[in-house]
């Protein structure tokens, strides 16, 4: 029998690691393999082909596979409106887990904000199952649910406490983007949830100002009176208010405001003579309808 000298083991040892390497090496997918490979993820997930879930481990895809943009795999999904496939990925328990679910892409997107913007309702009810978070600094989900104007994403995201009022970077709030949108219904589900359109941004722009930026006076007119609605909703010196005083006089002595559409100027904004200061359902009802912008990119990221 042979013994090996201490030195001789090492030698050997060593020899044995450096062929292990050359042979992990040898057997790296290159660059272009990769790319091919994510082309048949990203194919599969427009096609909501649930089979090649079950190939993507024998591909070498999974947890750590990401794009240019440092999405993996579930917003990749997500992205391409693969919703069907990214569900069937969160049942595996892979892609459960707190940090898969909390991973942020180069942009600071979550896997909840792509769901968001893309109105996949499904996923994003199940992220948030799963423990994703609806709140955080920034962006939120529900400022991409309101850019897209996706009502059920911002019904279902308040339901789960989303702050309404959430400011980003520059304390723009999800009512500002889905006004600087176009997106009336989006604006008047954040509203009626009770989201406050007298707030500004750094910018000194609140949601009528991002309206009237568009143009859309007809949005920009009902936003002001949900303005004057939301402030005699939230009147602070009510107690001072004389109590013989008439309803015009108690909106002025608590510090609301008064406002008379004469018949000329409702005609011209498309809006039938309705008494200003509530909330009035019936006002947005008898709003024209506000077609959606066109070929907007709403957030960097989202494709």
């Amino acid at each position: 029998m042979t013994f090996l000298q201490p030195n001789q083991q090492r030698f050997k040892r060593g020899l044995e690691i450096a062929w292990a390497l050359v042979l992990m090496m040898l057997l790296a997918v290159s660059p272009v393999q990769a790319r091919d490979l994510l082309q048949s993820f990203l194919l599969a997930a427009k096609a909501n082909d649930l089979r090649f879930l079950q190939q993507m481990p024998e591909l070498g895809l999974g947890q750590q596979t990401r794009d240019g943009l440092k999405n993996n795999l579930l917003m990749i999904a997500l992205r391409e409106g693969g919703e069907e496939l990214a569900l069937a990925m969160l049942q595996q328990s892979a892609w459960q887990d707190k940090a898969t679910l909390e991973y942020q892409n180069q942009l600071g997107e979550t896997a909840l904000m792509i769901a968001s913007i893309k109105g996949s309702a499904k996923a994003a009810e199940q992220l948030i199952r799963l423990g994703a978070e609806v709140n955080r600094a920034g962006w939120t989900p529900l400022h991409y649910a309101a850019s897209s104007g996706h009502v059920e994403l911002i019904r279902l995201l308040a339901e789960h406490h989303a702050y309404l009022d959430a400011a980003s970077p520059n304390a723009t709030t999800p009512l500002m983007m889905a006004t600087r949108f176009n997106h009336r219904p989006a604006a008047a589900e954040l509203i009626r949830l009770g989201a406050d359109p007298t707030l500004t941004n750094q910018s000194g722009f609140n949601a009528r100002d991002y309206a009237k930026e568009q143009n859309n006076l007809d949005l920009a007119f009902w936003l002001e009176l949900e303005e004057i609605s939301f402030i005699n909703k939230h009147l602070r010196r009510l107690p001072q208010v004389d109590k013989d005083a008439t309803l015009t006089e108690a909106v002025i002595q608590s510090g609301g405001e008064v406002v008379t559409v004469s018949p000329s100027s409702a005609a011209n904004s498309g809006v039938e003579q309705t008494a200003v200061g509530t909330a009035g359902s019936a006002l947005v009802d008898k709003l024209p309808a506000v077609q959606p912008a066109r070929d907007v990119e709403v957030l960097p990221g989202i494709r």
